[in-house]
């Protein structure tokens, strides 16, 4: 069987694919960017798991005609789009031949910085293209009812995984107590939500540590971390940034909208305890340590200073890390492709979901 993903960058999702490709290796993967973005790369070695990767011009136009001419050339038997963007160019394209998976990874529509005029236009958009899409593969049970609401018929759930095994590298120290978080530095990670647990920690709870971002982007939003004391290291080469997580003690996600990531599963398998704000994707994938407010996100971060609830949080995360394996997505994403392409899609959709740990 042969797949051809379609994503709009190298960066985070590009994550996601590479797991997706190394979890199913009887399956030849290839590769086409949408580069949209200037900054693509995270330093992984997609070599190893892409069989080939196609750079499609910028313009939406060209973009489509270039998209045309790969599938011709490959002939896959499915087309696995990644993203909003990705997904319109992909499914308003009309592929005729292969069928086409999408995977929004938190879709459009999601978004908390739109006014509601776009996010009515995105979501009209989104139930338009809807029979141009022949599966959805969300990554959070979240994103399984949203396109259930949506009216997608064939919905496959196959959760995101951390491309490092699960094994302790974090370590409880109070001097410095380093608090860390992973992304771009944009409003979907929301570095203002980011500073407010920050101030609210220092002046109410009087909690002294380093606070550093990983990652880098919008200049303005950079400025602003560096100005209120913290750290923005700047894009790492990925070994750099595990090493990073490994040095801290706590892992801090305030993402406004998302798919489910992988730099959360990442900081669950170096054992770092987590404290992450409380949104729908997070809430449905048991993330442990979400909460649901700047003082209640605060709280916890005080309260793991304690080695005894450090060592407990690190070990949550390690749990939480482990179910989420290579051979579960693998066959849960075989089982999705085999069905699309010979049909019918079997029901990989839980009837009921765990609940959410502590």
């Amino acid at each position: 069987m042969r797949v051809l993903h379609v994503t709009e960058s190298l960066g985070g999702v590009m994550s996601s694919v590479l797991a997706m490709a190394e979890a199913t290796p009887g399956i030849d993967h290839h590769l086409a960017v949408w580069p949209l973005r200037s900054h693509f790369s995270t330093g992984d070695d997609w070599r190893s798991e892409i069989a080939s990767l196609t750079r499609l011009p910028r313009n939406p136009v060209s973009a489509s005609v270039a998209l045309r001419r790969r599938v011709r050339e490959l002939f896959p038997d499915v087309v696995h789009t990644h993203s909003s963007y990705a997904g319109l160019l992909v499914r308003g394209t009309g592929l005729s031949g292969p069928r086409v998976a999408y995977s929004p990874h938190c879709f459009g529509f999601e978004r908390r910085d739109a006014g509601g005029l776009m996010t009515a236009l995105v979501t009209a958009t989104e139930r338009r293209l809807v029979r141009h899409t022949d599966l959805v593969v969300a990554v959070s049970p979240h994103e399984v009812e949203l396109a259930t609401r949506l009216g997608h018929q064939s919905v496959a759930y196959v959760p995101n995984r951390p491309l490092v095994a699960a094994q302790p590298m974090a370590a409880h120290r109070t001097r410095p107590w380093h608090v860390v978080t992973v992304g771009r530095v944009t409003a979907q990670k929301d570095w203002r939500y980011f500073l407010h647990v920050k101030r609210y920690a220092e002046e109410v709870l009087g909690i002294e540590a380093v606070w550093e971002w990983l990652g880098a982007g919008d200049p303005d939003g950079e400025d602003a971390l560096v100005e209120a004391g913290v750290r923005v290291s700047g894009w790492l080469p990925r070994a750099d940034l595990l090493r990073r997580l490994g040095d801290a003690q706590v892992y801090l996600h305030t993402a406004a909208w998302e798919g489910a990531p992988i730099s959360v599963l990442e900081a669950a398998a170096v054992g770092l305890p987590l404290v992450v704000r409380a949104i729908g994707p997070t809430t449905s994938t048991r993330a442990p340590g979400t909460r649901g407010s700047v003082a209640e996100i605060a709280e916890r971060i005080a309260a793991l200073h304690a080695e005894g609830a450090w060592a407990f949080a690190r070990n949550e995360s390690l749990a939480w890390a482990r179910e989420h394996t290579g051979a579960v997505q693998g066959d849960l994403l075989q089982a999705a492709y085999v069905g699309l392409a010979e049909g019918p899609v079997p029901d990989l959709v839980p009837q009921e979901w765990p609940e959410v740990a502590s």
